[in-house]
């Protein structure tokens, strides 16, 4: 893989990430859990994870299946976003003006 590739990798690779820090912390912070939610946290994640706002159109019950499931979506959603937007400012930094 060439360095090009390693970045792209690198940014879908941190998309995902950011989608795994969100649910986590929505299962740390569910109705159920001592900790409260913060709603500036809660923006901060929508801003940084649009595809999240597919949860809003699915509900789903913390912990199940289809929960998980929505979720592995929403993260290679937010990959693929992560990964494209590298490579369209690849492409538009080599693009000679």
């Amino acid at each position: 893989m060439s360095a090009s590739g390693h970045s792209i990798f690198r940014s879908a690779v941190l998309g995902f990430s950011i989608t795994a820090a969100f649910v986590s912390y929505q299962l740390l912070t569910d109705p159920q859990s001592a900790l409260t939610r913060s709603s500036s946290v809660m923006l901060t994640f929508l801003v940084l994870c649009p595809p999240s706002i597919l949860s809003i159109t699915r509900q789903t019950e913390f912990g199940t299946e289809s929960y998980y499931i929505l979720w592995i979506v929403i993260g290679l959603l937010n990959a693929a976003l992560y990964a494209g937007v590298r490579v369209m400012l690849k492409k538009r930094l080599q693009r000679p003006d």
